[in-house]
C-alpha cells in the first residue's frame, strides 16, 4: 500500500499543510523538520506528481497560467507578460486553456492540483456558479496561492489585477460627446460579466454627467463572438432613429460590427463613429483607423506574476490584500468629419 501525504505527516509528526509546504517550496519550514520530512518521502518512494518528484530531481518549480483562449491576441500579450517574469524566477509556465467552460476549468484546477504547482494565475470563466469560487477556494486549502486576471469570481478574496472598465467606456463615451455626438449607442458584453456590468455603468454614468439622453433601443447586448457584433450592430443601424456613433465592449464584437459596416458600405468616421474594446492590430492591414480602448495586457501578466510570487514567497493570507486596477488609454483613429 503506497504511502500518502496523510501517513508522511504522522510520521513526522506535523499537519498535512507543512508537508505540503515541503513539497511545493512554498511558506516557512524550519530546515530540521524540512530535512526530516524529505527524508520520509525519499525512504517511501513518494512520488505522486510532478512537485514532488521534483524534490529529488531538482527540476525546474511550476506555476498554472489558466484563461480562456490560446490564440487570443490579447491572452498571448499576457502569456509574454507572465513569462518573462516568471523566467527571472527560474519557474515553468504551464498554461491552459478553458475555451470558457466551468467543467473544463475543474478539470484543468484539478490537474494542477495534482501537479502541486507553487501557485495558479487565472482568469476565470466566463459563465461562473459558485462551483468556481469553490474550486478555487480548494488550492488555497492546499497552499496553492491564486491571482485572478481580467475577470472577479463573487465572493473570492484572492489578489487580483484588473482594468478600470468603467472608467474606459466613461472616457470613450465622453470623447464621442465632446466631438458632438449625441445619439451614442452600445454593444455590450455578455450580462454575467461583472466587466461587461461595469463598463455599462461607465457608459450610463457619462450620459447623466452630461445630460445626455440614453435611449434603451440603442443599448444591444452582445455576446463574445463575431456573429453577435455583426446582428447587434446590424440592429442598431437599421434603426429608424439609429445612433450616430457606436462603443463596442468586446474585441470579437467590434470585428462583426466593423463587417457589417463594411458591408453595407457605411463608412466609420463619417456615417457613423465608431470606438470598440481592445486594438488587436488587424485592423490597420484592411485601411481601417479604428479609435479602440488599449487594455496594458502585458503589464497585467507581469504584476500578476509579482503579485502571485509575493503569496508564494511570503505565505498565505487570509484576505485580498492587494487589487491592483490598471488604466486604459484611447488610441485614436477616425473621429467623426465636418
Amino acid at each position: 500500500m503506497s504511502i500518502t501525504i496523510k501517513d508522511i505527516a504522522q510520521k513526522a509528526g506535523v499537519s498535512i499543510a507543512t508537508v505540503s509546504r515541503v513539497i511545493n517550496g512554498t511558506g516557512k519550514v524550519s530546515e530540521k523538520k524540512k530535512e526530516e520530512i524529505e527524508q520520509i518521502i525519499r525512504e517511501h518512494h513518494y512520488y505522486p506528481n510532478a512537485a514532488a518528484k521534483s524534490l529529488i530531481t531538482h527540476a525546474s518549480d511550476m506555476i498554472g497560467l489558466v484563461m480562456p483562449e490560446r490564440v487570443n491576441p490579447l491572452f498571448v500579450q499576457v502569456y509574454d507578460g507572465v513569462t518573462r517574469k516568471a523566467d527571472e524566477k527560474n519557474i515553468s509556465v504551464l498554461f491552459y486553456k478553458t475555451d470558457d467552460e466551468e467543467e473544463r476549468q475543474r478539470e484543468v484546477l484539478k490537474q494542477l492540483k495534482s501537479q502541486c504547482v507553487k501557485g495558479i494565475l487565472i482568469t476565470p470563466c466566463l459563465h461562473q456558479t459558485s462551483a468556481t469560487r469553490e474550486m478555487l477556494e480548494q488550492m488555497a486549502e492546499v497552499n496553492i496561492p491564486v491571482v485572478l486576471i481580467d475577470r472577479d469570481t463573487e465572493g473570492c478574496d484572492f489578489e487580483a489585477i484588473f482594468i478600470d472598465n468603467k472608467g474606459a467606456i466613461y472616457k470613450a463615451a465622453e470623447q464621442l460627446i465632446q466631438e458632438g455626438h449625441k445619439r451614442i449607442g452600445v454593444i455590450t458584453s455578455p450580462e454575467p460579466s461583472l466587466s461587461g456590468l461595469c463598463r455599462l455603468e461607465g457608459f450610463l454614468e457619462c450620459m447623466e454627467d452630461y445630460g445626455m439622453e440614453v435611449n434603451p433601443d440603442w443599448i444591444a447586448e452582445g455576446k463574445l463572438r463575431v456573429e453577435s457584433g455583426y446582428d447587434c450592430c446590424k440592429k442598431l443601424m437599421e434603426a429608424e432613429d439609429r445612433p450616430e456613433a457606436l462603443i463596442v465592449f468586446s474585441s470579437s464584437g467590434l470585428i462583426g460590427c466593423v463587417k457589417y459596416l463594411n458591408e453595407e458600405g457605411l463608412r466609420i468616421g463619417t456615417d457613423v463613429s465608431l470606438i470598440g474594446f481592445d486594438d488587436i492590430g488587424t485592423f490597420p492591414y484592411f485601411g481601417l483607423q479604428i479609435s479602440t480602448i488599449e487594455r496594458p495586457m502585458r503589464e497585467m501578466g507581469e504584476k500578476a506574476f509579482e503579485l502571485l510570487w509575493e503569496r508564494i514567497t511570503h505565505g498565505k493570507k487570509s484576505k485580498r490584500s492587494r487589487e491592483i486596477i490598471l488604466p486604459t488609454r484611447i488610441k485614436r483613429g477616425v473621429g467623426k468629419r465636418r
